[in-house]
């Protein structure tokens, strides 16, 4: 997703490289070690991934090809919740 790309474009060195290794890391299936989540209430069906300070909010869909990992928002953890929700609002709105 364009969002999650430049945010993670946007950061210092040490944490887009942090941020990087943990969402590749995820996508090769090695979560030990990682701090994931499956997220609740609204947000039911996505995961969080957090690095640091920053959480990576990210979806697994199931296609011929086996799993794909869709990173569908990240940021700070002060306000990636309240962002993700108003992106899912858009969607269902739009």
């Amino acid at each position: 997703m364009p969002q999650v790309e430049a945010f993670i474009k946007s950061l210092a060195p040490e944490p887009r490289q942090a941020i990087l290794r943990a969402v590749k890391q995820l996508a090769l299936g090695r979560t030990h070690g990682l701090d994931t989540r499956a997220l609740e209430a609204r947000l039911q069906g996505y995961f969080r991934l957090r690095v640091a300070t920053y959480r990576v909010i990210y979806t697994v869909e199931t296609s011929s090809g086996g799993p794909t990992l869709i990173l569908v928002a990240a940021g700070p953890r002060s306000t990636i919740y309240e962002a993700f929700e108003r992106i899912l609002l858009e969607r269902t709105a739009g």
